[in-house]
């Protein structure tokens, strides 16, 4: 019995598990392929601080961003920041950084079927 007890509650943790290694991969893809630009003291946080407000200058602390128009800047770019083409950053790497940078409204909002 305790044998049945501690499989099921291994395979309860495993969605869990998986979760938090693909937050960290998320995470992994956008410090790789943003933070040169959009890091503390990059030039994308700084000239979004001007634009926009010192608030909304760092893309990780945002939770109003919206995946669509993510996705549309980087492919279509906008003022100083170039496009970037899928050999630059693939479909799968910018669905990971739209996952990272959307993390604080898909962990709040309840899923919807």
């Amino acid at each position: 019995m305790k044998t049945t007890a501690m499989i099921v509650a291994m395979l309860c943790a495993l969605p869990v598990s998986l979760a938090h290694a693909d937050s960290a991969i998320d995470k992994q893809t956008y410090t790789a392929r943003c933070v040169k630009c959009h890091g503390e003291s990059g030039t994308g946080t700084v000239m979004l601080g001007r634009r926009l407000g010192k608030d909304k200058g760092m893309l990780e602390r945002r939770t109003d961003l919206q995946s669509a128009f993510v996705r549309h800047v980087v492919r279509n770019g906008i003022v100083s920041m170039p496009p970037l083409t899928r050999v630059e950053v693939t479909d799968d790497e910018l669905d990971a950084i739209l996952r990272y940078l959307t993390r604080s409204q898909t962990s709040s909002t309840p899923s919807t079927p």
